[in-house]
This record gives C-alpha cells, structure tokens and sequence, in this order.
C-alpha cells in the first residue's frame, strides 16, 4: 500500500491514545473515515425519519431506502463477494447491516401489530 507522510496537529489529550495505536494509525483513520461515509449516514438518517414520525404499521412495513442507499449497499455487496472491500468498506457494511436487521425487527413487530 502507498503511503502519504502528513503533519497534523492534535489536541493534548489525544497524543497519549495515539501513542497506544501505533503503526495501526492509518486503520484507525480509515474505519474512523467510515463512520462518515455519506450514503451510510444517509441510511441511518432515511430510517430515523421513518421512526420519529409516529408511523403507521403499514408505513414500517412499505419502508424502503432511497435508490442511492440501496445502490451503495449493493455495491458493498458485490466487492464483499469479490474480497475487494477495503476495511473502512466493511465498517460502512456492517453499520449497513446492523441498521438492516433493526428494520426488519421493527417491520416484524408492525406485522404482528398489523394482524
């Protein structure tokens, strides 16, 4: 892997927790780079809206992600059946399913609820 020497300034507190990470520092900025992926925060943001407004059971059950979630989740797919994900890719990808599997409780509770 290609390497890019930077020079960043730190807050105080941080360079003792740095020092314990060692040479993992750039696995650590890639999964923390994850975290901000847009089209995951979109994800959680798209199933948030969903649930603070009081849906109907129906509404749970109907839910389903934009178009540009649902490309980027399949995306992650393709490259996780290839072995081609990066590490911060599975990040994003296991937030994506973590997020997933909540849905699908939340849509198995509103079943029930809709019987």
């Amino acid at each position: 892997m290609a390497m890019t020497t930077i020079t960043l300034d730190v807050p105080d507190h941080l360079v003792s927790l740095l020092h314990t990470v060692g040479d993992q520092l750039p696995l650590v900025l890639e999964m923390g780079m994850s975290r901000l992926a847009p089209v995951s925060t979109q994800a959680y943001m798209e199933a948030l809206d969903l649930l603070t407004q009081n849906p109907t059971p129906d509404e749970v059950i109907a839910f389903r992600f934009s178009d540009e979630v649902e490309n980027r989740i399949h995306d992650l797919l393709e490259k996780n059946r290839s072995d081609q994900l990066n590490k911060a890719e599975e990040v994003e990808l296991d937030r994506l399913s973590q997020l997933e599997e909540q849905l699908q409780l939340a849509k198995a509770r509103a079943i029930t609820n809709s019987v």
